[in-house]
């Protein structure tokens, strides 16, 4: 078995990693290859996916309802990704179904729980297996936990999540799955989540059935104390849609410290799900001038605006603008640098070479006071860009696209 010495832990509402604070940059995965099914093609497709995720950001590959084979935990180990690992699950919910879930959960401990890469146990996801129904019945409430209390008795060494999604009665890490279109709503949401303002939000199971899923199964569960992240988001109908969303609802999560890290959904299409960064076969898409892994960096920039549509943020400005810009920073130390904004052509990636700049600093896992930066109009479309430069390199980036917002023409479109 592979050796390796790390502990994980939880302190509150935060993780921490060998003693650091640990905010989680995830993205799921499901381990599926389009020639070859579950079963990687060879050794080198396998591993690739691994420095396919640290080339796009992310920190950590939550392995979505599948024990990989132990070659992929092994480079995981070897490259320092952290994992999120969990075993298939049932669809329906019965006495022998939980049995056989549970039955598959000391061998996994067995094979897998030395790796080092592993910190997060998943079990159950989004009441499969349990009819979607955990707060209405007592018996698959009782399945959760007994699940989470095997699991915790064969290793007390990780965080476990009983039931990813929602509705929680026993769990070390209150995660949540929201998917929405609407950038005010999944901004307005995500703020009320943070708070405790709200502690529910709309699920959508089918394309006529929406329903209200709580972070919560049961009124006893604590509302407080235990770290709160999100374990699967994304959006667009489009490549270019699920970039711009990219964008903008992970800065939303960036913005709330309360929440201790994503995981963006997903890596790869799969099948029916077009929702990859990555297509089947591994190739880029069209991301519109976005690197993803500005994005999901250690350290990204939060814009106060609401965007409008993708490729047009905003409306051409007709005088200069202002905008508020914030730094998320989750290293070790403090930052500081310098942030600068300046105009581009639409769809550039390269900064340009004339910005107006503005002295900047942030503390670590707390979200830095505004930074208001005004430039001037650009004269038509164009795409501003926004970076905190240190040491005379970008190390946060983001962009505003400034273009002409037409009005959505999609049939059931909602704001």
């Amino acid at each position: 078995m592979t050796g390796g010495l790390r502990r994980i832990e939880t302190r509150g509402e935060a993780l921490y990693l060998n003693g650091e604070r640990l905010y989680v940059r995830g993205v799921l995965d499901q381990g599926y290859w389009p020639e070859s099914g579950l079963t990687a093609p060879d050794d080198a497709a396998l591993v690739r996916d691994l420095d396919l995720a640290r080339e796009l950001g992310f920190s950590l590959v939550r392995k979505h309802l599948k024990a990989e084979e132990p070659r992929w935990l092994d480079h995981a180990d070897r490259i320092g990704m952290l994992v999120w690992a969990e075993p298939p699950g049932p669809s329906r919910f019965s006495p022998a179904a939980a049995a056989a879930f549970e039955a598959q959960l000391p061998g996994l401990v067995r094979r897998d729980g030395n790796h080092p890469s592993i910190v997060i146990w998943g079990l159950y996801n989004e009441e499969w297996g349990l009819d979607w129904d955990i707060p209405g019945s007592a018996e698959r409430a009782a399945a959760a936990t007994r699940a989470y209390d095997l699991l915790r008795a064969l290793d007390d060494t990780r965080p476990i999540v009983e039931n990813s999604g929602w509705a929680h009665v026993k769990t070390d890490l209150v995660d949540w799955h929201y998917y929405d279109e609407s950038p005010r709503r999944w901004a307005e949401t995500v703020a009320a989540l943070a708070s405790g303002e709200r502690e529910s939000f709309e699920v959508r199971l089918r394309p006529d059935f929406l329903v209200d899923k709580s972070f919560y199964g049961s009124a006893s569960f604590p509302r407080s104390g235990v770290p709160v992240l999100n374990s699967e988001y994304g959006a667009g109908f489009t490549s270019l849609e699920r970039a711009w969303h990219v964008r903008w609802q992970t800065q939303e999560i960036r913005r709330h410290d309360r929440f201790c890290g994503y995981v963006y959904t997903e890596l790869t299409d799969v099948e029916h799900e077009m929702a990859g960064l990555l297509d089947a076969h591994r190739r880029p898409k069209d991301w519109g001038g976005l690197d993803p892994a500005d994005a999901f960096a250690e350290t990204t920039l939060v814009v106060d605006l609401v965007p409008a549509h993708a490729g047009a943020d905003l409306p051409v400005p007709a005088g200069p603008l202002t905008l508020d810009v914030h730094i998320s920073h989750t290293g070790r130390a403090p930052i500081e640098g310098t942030l600068r904004a300046g105009w581009g052509a639409p769809g550039s990636r390269e900064l340009p070479s004339v910005a107006v700049s503005l002295a900047a600093q942030a503390k670590p896992f707390r979200l830095s006071e505004a930074f208001p930066l005004t430039v001037p109009a650009p004269g038509g479309p164009a795409r501003l860009h926004l970076w905190l430069e240190t040491d005379g390199e970008p190390t946060a980036r983001t962009f505003v696209d400034a273009a002409v917002v037409e009005e959505l023409n999609r049939r059931g479109a909602r704001d």
